[in-house]
């Protein structure tokens, strides 16, 4: 037979993360609370993501820039600092992100993010 405390372990175990994601999927929990400290690309760009959704796109531009600092040969910090300028707004900024994405995609033969790119670049034109 569970102790009261062995139960409330276990609710805690398996309702917690699900009112993390509740409150993310609903914008209702900040991504500082998510991911207090970044360290890697990953999670900076995860956070950044968070931001974006929320609408926060100078954080999101912020947490962008440190996944192209920490890996500059990937094109997605571009593509999502890209993105986020959209959000603000500044569509020539935005093409310069989304060219440089281009750049590393060719550079690397990545024909989907090239592909990829090219449609972002198309959907910001037809918006100008």
């Amino acid at each position: 037979m569970f102790s009261f405390l062995k139960l409330c372990a276990i609710v805690m175990v398996i309702a917690f993360p699900l009112f993390i994601w509740i409150g993310i999927e609903q914008g209702n929990t900040s991504p500082e609370k998510i991911i207090a400290h970044p360290k890697t690309a990953d999670e900076f760009l995860r956070r950044g993501n968070l931001y974006e959704k929320n609408g926060n796109y100078e954080k999101a531009l912020q947490d962008y820039a440190q996944v192209i600092r920490l890996r500059p040969d990937d094109e997605d910090g571009y593509v999502r600092q890209g993105l986020a300028l959209e959000g603000l707004n500044r569509p020539q900024d935005a093409l310069q992100k989304y060219q440089k994405a281009k750049e590393i995609s060719q550079t690397q033969g990545d024909r989907n993010g090239i592909q990829h790119v090219d449609l972002l670049i198309q959907q910001l034109n037809q918006r100008k």
